[in-house]
């Protein structure tokens, strides 16, 4: 089953680059874009095209169908360092907003070169 939305792309995009020890920076220099857009990608705040996900295929040595395919519920329970396995939804959106809150503060010390 493919995924029907960006989010969910943008977490396979992510896990490959976890699994590839990448970090987005390092992604998003290969494909000479910036690590905001880079960032709005891996979120699910951007829309992207079939030729950008074969270009980000092909840097992360995937195919297009491992980007889009929905992953299984027991691959979406995620490991939190700090605060162990997160099991339920509730959870999982509140760690989500504290992570997209933490990435657009990231972006804005950017901006400001701070």
């Amino acid at each position: 089953m493919y995924a029907m939305d960006f989010a969910q792309v943008g977490a396979n995009i992510q896990k490959q680059l976890d699994v590839k020890g990448m970090t987005q920076q390092s992604l998003a220099d290969a494909l000479q874009i910036s690590k905001q857009v880079m960032n709005k990608i891996i979120k699910g705040s951007k829309a992207i095209n079939v030729n950008e996900i074969a270009k980000i295929a092909e840097v992360l040595s995937t195919t297009a169908d491992d980007l889009l395919l929905v992953s299984s519920e027991s691959d979406n329970v995620e490991s939190m360092s700090y605060m162990g396995t997160v099991h339920d939804e509730f959870t999982r959106d509140k760690v989500d907003l504290i992570r997209t809150a933490i990435d657009e503060i990231r972006m804005l010390e950017e901006l400001l070169d701070v």
